[in-house]
């Protein structure tokens, strides 16, 4: 029964999405998110450049690369290098641009 237990706990952390797990456990406000995405879409335009600056950021954060406002640094504090590899920050990437891509919300 513990096997069971364990297998299936496993199974589903390794089956959940990054985006999930290790971007909304400190990002629980969707507003602040949509925001975030509004300033890459306007400072990067298309959705390739825009995954590639979240990428490089995410990856190693400084100053030169964040669009976050000196306020909210100041209130939060500055981002940690991600823990995910590459292949999982692109996954949680994708579904972060997926749901907030502003394109989606003018019709």
């Amino acid at each position: 029964m513990v096997k069971l237990l364990c297998l299936l706990i496993t199974s589903i952390y390794l089956t959940a999405n990054p985006y999930k797990t290790d971007c909304i456990y400190c990002h629980k406000d969707k507003n602040e998110l949509k925001y975030f995405m509004g300033q890459y879409s306007l400072k990067y335009s298309s959705e390739k450049k825009i995954k590639k600056a979240l990428f490089r950021f995410l990856k190693n954060p400084t100053s030169n690369k964040s669009i976050t406002p000196y306020g909210y640094i100041v209130k939060h504090g500055f981002k940690e290098n991600s823990k995910l590899n590459d292949a999982d920050l692109k996954e949680a990437i994708n579904t972060y641009y997926d749901k907030y891509n502003v394109r989606q919300f003018i019709k």
